[in-house]
């Protein structure tokens, strides 16, 4: 459920939002999110809720430096801000920035990190 949340909510940030991996002719600027962790809640009997802790990172590449600051701190604003019934928590991890120099042009990514308590 998180996986089509937040691709939606991306897309309103950058239209290229990729799920896991980006393919082999991505453009450039955009986002790929993965889902690294997730913590399902149990209820106090012991049986499992539908509901948990999901950690995810976003990757932002771009040819420039400042467009990837620029997008990572309005995708670091919008999920912050983020209020639904289907996401209950947001909370912002960690943030950082750094650059590829194996591809043919420097490729700048801002890498962020988010947990999100919601429907698992």
């Amino acid at each position: 459920m998180i996986d089509t949340l937040l691709n939606a909510r991306l897309k309103t940030i950058t239209a290229n939002v990729y799920p896991n991996v980006a393919p082999i002719d991505y453009a450039l600027p955009c986002a790929v999110y993965q889902v690294l962790q997730t913590e399902v809640v149990t209820d106090l009997d012991g049986s499992i809720a539908y509901e948990g802790y999901v950690t995810v990172q976003i990757s932002i590449s771009s040819e420039k430096y400042g467009q990837a600051k620029l997008i990572a701190r309005s995708i670091r604003n919008s999920l912050i801000a983020w209020d639904s019934p289907e996401i209950q928590a947001t909370e912002w991890i960690d943030e950082h920035m750094m650059a590829d120099t194996t591809t043919q042009s420097t490729i700048h990514r801002a890498l962020l990190f988010f947990k999100f308590f919601c429907a698992v």
